[in-house]
């Protein structure tokens, strides 16, 4: 009964300290899977760079199910996002949401030729933080993905361009926003963004 209980402790512990190194390595396959993914389609279809609709359609089947919109608008509001009701909050997230896959298209389009490189990453609670660069310029970009382990899957909820944090980034745009004309006034804004 004795060795069992040993037997039985050692291969617990074999998983304990094999499951870090199995999240960062699955998290960083995922993120040079979204990455390969959608710059492999759209090289093999050049029309694809042109159309801002089949570019946003692409990043919503290929990317949206990895990212994690609600956490990412919850921390881009801050400490406004209590102010906003609920209704409120589920219209923030979609329009946000939209925003940043149209965003993100249009970078695509500039970025398509650029290649994926995982640099590696660190392991914090149930965070993750993969470090990737964008090479194939003279000089390299650092992109940073901030995922999450939630329901288990990772979703990303930050990305980090060359030091600059994209909630970050937001939280400034909001606040600012939230405080001059409310909440309203932030999806008025987004909307209008939108509708561009």
């Amino acid at each position: 009964m004795a060795s069992l209980r040993v037997v039985i402790f050692a291969i617990l512990s074999l998983f304990v300290i094999a499951l870090p190194a199995l999240a960062q390595n699955s998290t960083e396959d995922l993120v040079r899977r979204m990455a390969i993914d959608v710059t492999a389609e759209v090289r093999k279809n050049p029309d694809l760079a042109q159309s801002q609709t089949q570019l946003a359609a692409l990043v919503e089947r290929r990317l949206m199910p990895h990212f994690n919109f609600e956490r990412i608008t919850k921390l881009a509001m801050g400490r406004n996002w209590s102010k906003a009701s609920p209704a409120e909050q589920r219209q923030i997230v979609s329009e946000f949401s939209k925003l940043l896959v149209r965003t993100y298209s249009n970078a695509l389009a500039s970025l398509k030729d650029l290649d994926v490189q995982v640099r590696d990453s660190r392991k914090n609670g149930n965070d993750v933080t993969v470090r990737t660069q964008m090479i194939g310029r003279a000089k390299p970009v650092s992109i940073d993905y901030s995922l999450e382990s939630a329901g288990g899957s990772w979703r990303v909820y930050d990305v980090t361009v060359e030091g600059l944090s994209l909630v970050t980034t937001y939280r400034d745009d909001f606040n600012g926003m939230i405080s001059s004309s409310g909440v309203e006034g932030l999806i008025a804004m987004l909307k209008q963004k939108n509708g561009k």
